[in-house]
Parts: structure tokens; C-alpha cells; sequence
């Protein structure tokens, strides 16, 4: 009795698998491995968005709070002079902060869903690299 499950079970596992579709070298193979990477680009989408945004905030906040104070002190005096970088940075430091964070926004949310899905896990999509494209 055993012997005839097991013979017939062989036959069940070898009838399905001569049904299963055969991908020939380069037909389908890149859609198969574009399919079972998804959990990891998905999981690089998340984790660029979740670490990117925050970095490009830093990032961007910094760039536009130095970038509004040597605009404002050449409208004063020099942009290498001190005390006029100090009296222009009053106002452009809260200035550089709320642009800096929409700008950093922007930029970490899509650093991070496009280049986290095409190259997931890299500094690119972490917005380690270049912010401005």
C-alpha cells in the first residue's frame, strides 16, 4: 500500500513539474528577478525615505542658510565681511531652517522612492550623494 501512495505521489510531483513553464536563457529571466526583487526595492524605498529625509534636511538647511547669508551681506557690504554676516544671519538663519527643511523634504522623498527602487540600500538613495539633478 505504501509503495503504491509513494509511486503515485512521484507521478503527481513529476506531471506538475513537466507542466511548469520553462524560461528559456533571456526570454523571461529578467522579468523573474525584476519580480523577486521587490521586497528588496521595497525595502530600499523605506529605508531612503525613513534616512534620506532627514539627511537631506541637514543638508539643504545648512546649503540655504549660507547661501541667504552671503546674498544678504553683499546686499549690506561684502559677502566676506564679518560683521555684516553676522547682522544678515539673524534673519536668514530662520529663513535657511524653513526652506532648508521644505527643500530637504522634497528632495529625501524622492531620492529616496526613485533611486531606492532602481538601486536599493546605496548612498544615493540615502541622500548621501548629489541632491541637486
Amino acid at each position: 500500500m505504501k509503495k503504491q501512495i509513494m509511486s503515485l505521489a512521484l507521478a503527481a510531483l513529476s506531471s506538475g513539474i513537466s507542466i511548469a513553464p520553462a524560461f528559456a536563457a533571456g526570454d523571461n529571466l529578467d522579468r523573474v528577478t525584476s519580480i523577486s526583487m521587490m521586497p528588496v526595492r521595497l525595502g530600499g524605498v523605506a529605508t531612503g525615505v525613513v534616512i534620506g529625509t532627514p539627511v537631506a534636511v541637514a543638508r539643504e538647511s545648512y546649503k540655504s542658510y549660507l547661501d541667504l547669508t552671503g546674498a544678504g551681506a553683499e546686499q549690506i557690504h561684502a559677502k566676506d565681511c564679518a560683521p555684516a554676516c553676522l547682522l544678515v544671519s539673524i534673519f536668514t538663519l530662520p529663513a535657511g531652517l524653513v526652506l532648508g527643511t521644505v527643500k530637504g523634504s522634497y528632495y529625501g522623498v524622492k531620492n529616496g522612492v526613485l533611486k531606492g527602487f532602481s538601486t536599493p540600500f546605496n548612498s544615493e538613495s540615502m541622500s548621501m550623494g548629489t541632491l541637486d539633478e
